[in-house]
């Protein structure tokens, strides 16, 4: 089983019979007028009254000023309401939660919250099942925070820890085993590196006009294609490709990427970019195609 980038991860899947029908899906982005805004979602307990994320988690947080000594312990004069004896009351209501218990019921709240976002946003929906005519899969994944320090050495002149990050990769199904090395092997590589450079510099070019960044890994070097210099790579057998759906195998002699449909018949790419996951036009390419 490929593995995840993390467990829920937010990606979008298509499958498409070249690149260049990928190219004009994102050419959609440079017509696209309508006035994109990500939204800011607010979790909000209904019993607690916390709000998420929480200022006060912590043990350095801001203490009740009733009970200003250890364990919570406060005297007569710095009680601003005199004590009311509330009879049958439970312990639970009659101190506030520890920091760990207030921790936790707001990570519950969060988790709860973002699957039913997910849900309503359509990120959950079963992939797409390729059809013998497609030669080409599509995968738009949101990198979260956690794994972006794994890409920073190949942007040096662009801040991807701020902002969204969307890690695109292009996998295009091969003819011959890429474990084996022959002349059709090689002659298939080659037209296969010219398509994914060709299609992923159109990509790039509709995405930097409709105002965002983007750039993508030069399979044949490792190095991002239009950054600047860095000594940091990206090579299709990196063991950051298991972060984003893929196996790398050792064959003792070489190492070679596998894709969870295609196996060894697989010639990967991997584009970066600023627009964001949810943006229309990226959400639109996990509907079905037309032949």
């Amino acid at each position: 089983m490929a593995a995840q980038l993390l467990i829920g991860q937010r990606r979008v899947v298509a499958y498409l019979p070249c690149v260049q029908a990928a190219v004009g899906h994102f050419r959609k982005f440079s017509s696209h007028n309508k006035p994109y805004h990500t939204e800011h979602y607010i979790v909000e307990a209904t019993n607690t009254q916390t709000v998420w994320p929480d200022t006060n988690l912590g043990p350095f947080g801001p203490q009740d000023r009733r009970f200003p000594l250890p364990g919570l312990v406060g005297t007569n004069s710095s009680l601003q309401q005199p004590f009311k004896h509330q009879p049958h009351a439970e312990p639970d209501r009659v101190l506030p939660p520890l920091a760990v218990e207030r921790h936790y019921q707001i990570t519950e709240q969060f988790i709860i919250s973002s699957e039913q976002i997910e849900a309503d946003s359509g990120y959950l929906k079963e992939p797409p099942i390729p059809t013998p005519s497609d030669m080409l899969e599509c995968v738009a994944q949101d990198c979260p925070h956690i794994l972006r320090k794994d890409f920073t050495d190949l942007f040096p002149g662009h801040d991807i820890m701020e902002g969204a990050f969307t890690v695109i990769t292009i996998s295009q199904r091969t003819q011959h085993d890429m474990t084996g090395w022959s002349s059709q092997v090689e002659i298939e590589r080659e037209t296969l590196l010219a398509t994914f450079i060709q299609g992923a510099t159109e990509i790039c070019d509709a995405l930097q006009q409709a105002g965002y960044w983007a750039d993508f890994i030069d399979p044949s070097c490792g190095k991002p294609y239009r950054g600047p210099h860095t000594n940091s790579s990206l090579f299709e057998t990196d063991e950051r490709y298991r972060k984003l759906g893929f196996e790398i195998e050792d064959l003792g002699c070489c190492k070679v990427i596998q894709h969870h449909l295609w196996g060894t018949h697989a010639y990967v790419g991997c584009l970066f970019t600023n627009a964001p996951l949810d943006h229309p036009v990226i959400q639109q390419m996990q509907q079905p195609h037309k032949s």
